[in-house]
Order: C-alpha cells, then sequence, then structure tokens
C-alpha cells in the first residue's frame, strides 16, 4: 500500500512539473523583462520625472533649473524633450518653450540642467514636462 502511494505520488509531481504550459523560471523572467523594456522604451514620459525651478538672473534672462529622473528598470534615455510653460501671478500661461536635454540618462540615474532663455515678461512660475525621449538600443 505504501508503494502504491508513492508511486502515485511522484507520478502526480512529475505531470505536474512537465506540463506543457510551466515554463523555466528563467525564461519566464526573461519574457516579463523584454515586456517591461518594451513598455519602458513605447513611453518615455511615464518614467522621466522632473522637477525644477525658475529664476531671473543679472542679466534678466529667465533660468530654469532642475533634475530629471530615470524612474525605468531597463531603459537608458537621451536627448529629453522638456517642455517648459511660464505662468503669471494670476496662473494664466505667458509663453510655451521646448527646450532638448541633451543627457543620457540611466536607469535609477538622475541628471541636473539649466536652461537659460531669453526675457520672459510677466512669468512669476513654471511648469515642467517630458514630453519626449529617445530610448537607447
Amino acid at each position: 500500500m505504501k508503494n502504491i502511494v508513492a508511486v502515485l505520488f511522484i507520478s502526480v509531481v512529475l505531470f505536474a512539473c512537465s506540463s506543457p504550459g510551466n515554463q523555466h523560471p528563467s525564461a519566464q523572467y526573461e519574457e516579463k523583462k523584454s515586456s517591461l523594456g518594451d513598455m519602458e522604451k513605447d513611453s518615455p514620459p511615464k518614467f522621466l520625472k522632473i522637477t525644477g525651478s525658475h529664476r531671473f538672473n543679472l542679466v534678466s534672462q529667465s533660468v530654469v533649473e532642475g533634475d530629471i529622473t530615470n524612474k525605468a528598470t531597463l531603459v537608458t534615455y537621451k536627448n529629453i524633450q522638456v517642455q517648459i510653460i511660464f505662468k503669471d501671478k494670476e496662473g494664466a500661461v505667458v509663453e510655451k518653450q521646448n527646450h532638448t536635454i541633451d543627457e543620457e540618462i540611466k536607469p535609477g540615474a538622475v541628471v541636473d540642467f539649466k536652461i537659460k532663455t531669453g526675457h520672459v515678461k510677466g512669468a512669476n512660475s513654471v511648469i515642467l514636462s517630458v514630453i519626449d525621449a529617445e530610448a537607447e538600443k
């Protein structure tokens, strides 16, 4: 009786392990890693977080300084396109500008930037956003 139970148990375990639906754990990992990489390549703004501030320098140029953090786990980004929206005291949009940051940002890294523009009359604050980037292949 013990032998029959043992054989039955071993048969069930072997059948479950050799099921065609089961993939090797590293194959599953590679598949998930590949799909995550595709998602990171397809939507850079979701993975690039930008923060910064605005001030005027001594020659009345608008200076926007901040940093960009790459929250992706697999993809390095470059040629990051940043949109700066200048607003007045009431919150109305005064001007919009697009700039490219020529830095390369590896996964988990942070890059500082400084953008000098001409004088933006009436600008009191800025809103920064990443609108696109190139995923390095």
